[in-house]
């Protein structure tokens, strides 16, 4: 791939890099011709920036099967870029990119894609070894989520063998499951099977290598085991993921692999508040549900609130959503009126006459704190099982 880049760039007098499908270098010429700061930082620091990804992601370049011409940015001192998309059949393995300027002729930009042909075959035959140790490393994942112990230790024992993890302990549990489903069960299981499927795939592609193990995808989730030290990016990679969105759940400090099963249901439960409750985008780790935590082992349906506080289904109405926002803001601010008007941007008469004609609904006597904790407690836990009130109007 270092050969490819080089020799292309002593043909082109310009500089080439050869990226994965994550925009992470593979090769990198020495320097030659014209530069700007997207470069240099490439080079550098051996990522591509946020601002500059999004940008190439309005150009097209990552569902192109043909080059791509990028437009330069004077205002951001960005130079023009041909973008040569490596792919093998659908799928995406990399790009090759060189500076545009001055404008590449026709017979040059046939140097380009003959080298570009030359990469991607590289990474086509990449590809199919990593698809071997992919599948091999997806066996030991299912084995440390069998319900027999010692078929854990042994997937423990040969994954520390494989190096397949190379973060340091302590492990963490990722469950990713689709995020339109919520708390209940999927309404297209076949859908959101072929979802994680596709979801797999791209993970395995553009993680850091060693970052993740990916399990065999099931109807409804997705299991990952990764390093404490990795959720941040596995969170990011799955809100970055194309296709309908998806939730992940996480926990860690788990301190040997063969441990990861006993931590499932947290990760599961994790993985359902972040796919219903809209603070957490999509990414919840357990250690930080909060009060939400409270509520992973109730039999969560839409009458669970009114076991709790009976009488509460009136502020769940969809008619009620103001008056069921207005208190849920009120119990929020330990009952300080002045501090929950403020955060509802209205005046304290307002407020209170929310307030009195929520009670109206509800069988309760807000000035008992045992009947305002009741209440408090229904109104969370209906973020689980019921839809999200209407903002006040």
């Amino acid at each position: 791939m270092q050969h490819i880049a080089e020799q292309l760039a002593r043909d082109l007098c310009r500089s080439v890099i050869i990226d994965d499908a994550a925009l992470r270098p593979l090769a990198i010429s020495p320097q030659t011709g014209r530069l700007d700061r997207s470069r240099v930082q490439a080079v550098l620091q051996r990522e591509t920036s946020a601002r500059l990804r999004r940008r190439l992601t309005k150009h097209g370049v990552f569902s192109a099967g043909e080059p791509v011409s990028i437009p330069g940015d004077p205002r951001q001192a960005i130079l023009p870029r041909l973008c040569l998309p490596l792919r093998a059949d659908d799928q995406l393995l990399g790009f090759l990119w060189l500076i545009d300027e001055p404008a590449l002729t026709m017979a040059e930009k046939r140097l380009a894609g003959t080298a570009a042909a030359g990469a991607g075959h590289l990474l086509a035959q990449r590809a199919i070894r990593d698809a071997d140790q992919f599948d091999l490393l997806t066996d030991l994942a299912d084995g440390l989520m069998h319900a027999q112990e010692h078929v854990r230790r042994e997937a423990a024992i040969t994954l520390a063998s494989q190096q397949a993890l190379t973060g340091s302990p302590p492990f963490a549990l990722a469950v990713i499951r689709p995020a339109a489903s919520g708390a209940a069960p999927a309404s297209n299981p076949g859908k959101a099977a072929a979802s994680l499927r596709r979801a797999a795939g791209n993970l395995r592609r553009t993680a850091t290598p060693g970052a993740l193990v990916l399990a065999s995808p099931g109807e409804e989730e997705l299991v990952a085991i990764t390093t404490r030290g990795a959720v941040a990016e596995l969170h990011r990679a799955v809100r970055a993921l194309s296709g309908p969105p998806l939730a992940v759940g996480t926990c860690g400090d788990i301190t040997a692999l063969a441990d990861v099963r006993a931590r499932l249901g947290d990760a599961l439960y994790a993985a359902c508040v972040a796919a219903r409750i809209p603070r957490f985008a999509r990414a919840a780790d357990w250690d930080e549900l909060g009060v939400y935590a409270a509520f992973q082992y109730l039999y969560r349906d839409p009458s669970a609130p009114e076991r709790i506080c009976p009488g509460v289904g009136a502020l769940l109405d969809e008619r009620a959503g103001t008056y069921r926002q207005t208190m849920r803001c009120y119990l929020e601010c330990a009952a300080q009126a002045q501090q929950a008007a403020a955060q509802l941007h209205i005046h304290r008469t307002t407020l209170y006459w929310r307030l009195a004609r929520a009670a109206e609904l509800l069988p309760l006597d807000l000035r008992r704190g045992e009947d305002r904790l009741k209440l408090h407690l229904a109104l969370t836990l209906a973020d689980l099982t019921h839809p999200p009130a209407r903002p006040a109007s």
